[in-house]
């Protein structure tokens, strides 16, 4: 990081380590929440926990998918979404030292915003909507049979510090928010 590249925790579940091991990391950047390639060679790469317990010892990282690309067979599972102008290198590295994007295997994230307490996203057509807290605390909005859910609305919880949003597709897809601090958020 002190060179200037963009440090990232990978694979988690691959990687055989435990809580001690990665809540003792820091200076990263992000954690990789899903990993295309170990998932293609049936691994449990969809990391949520190992995100939420970086979190919990008061890392404030972001969370990417990538493949891990080794072959033709791994290519195009998992991804990360960049809101930037342009399709230039500086306006890409910045966008990823801030924050701005978020981690899909396919669902898409079109809008999310947060004012006066509330928290309002619009996506893809999802199965369900989740909103994960840092504490017991969740908000979601789940598809009735055969429909689907496209926009969801959340309060904040008295207490939480952070907010993070999960969309879930009808053939169990996910796509991941970075998690967003509300004493960041509220300045």
């Amino acid at each position: 990081r002190d060179s200037g590249f963009f440090v990232t925790y990978n694979h988690a579940t691959w990687s055989r380590e435990r809580y001690p091991e990665y809540t003792n990391y820091h200076g990263m950047h992000a954690m990789e929440i899903m990993n295309g390639g170990r998932m293609s060679i049936n691994y449990d790469e969809y990391n949520p926990r190992v995100y939420d317990d970086i979190l919990s010892v008061g890392e404030r990282i972001y969370c990417i998918g990538a493949d891990d690309n080794h072959s033709k067979s791994d290519i195009g599972i998992s991804w990360i979404y960049i809101n930037a102008e342009h399709l230039e290198y500086r306006e890409i590295t910045g966008a990823l030292l801030e924050g701005n994007f978020y981690t899909s295997s396919a669902p898409e994230i079109y809008e999310l915003t947060y004012e006066d307490g509330k928290i309002r996203i619009k996506t893809s057509p999802a199965q369900k909507i989740i909103c994960a807290y840092d504490i017991r605390k969740a908000g979601g909005a789940v598809a009735e049979e055969g429909t689907f859910v496209t926009e969801a609305e959340f309060t904040k919880p008295d207490g939480a510090g952070y907010f993070r949003i999960t969309v879930t597709d009808g053939q169990g897809r996910h796509a991941c928010t970075n998690a967003y601090f509300f004493d960041e958020l509220e300045k």
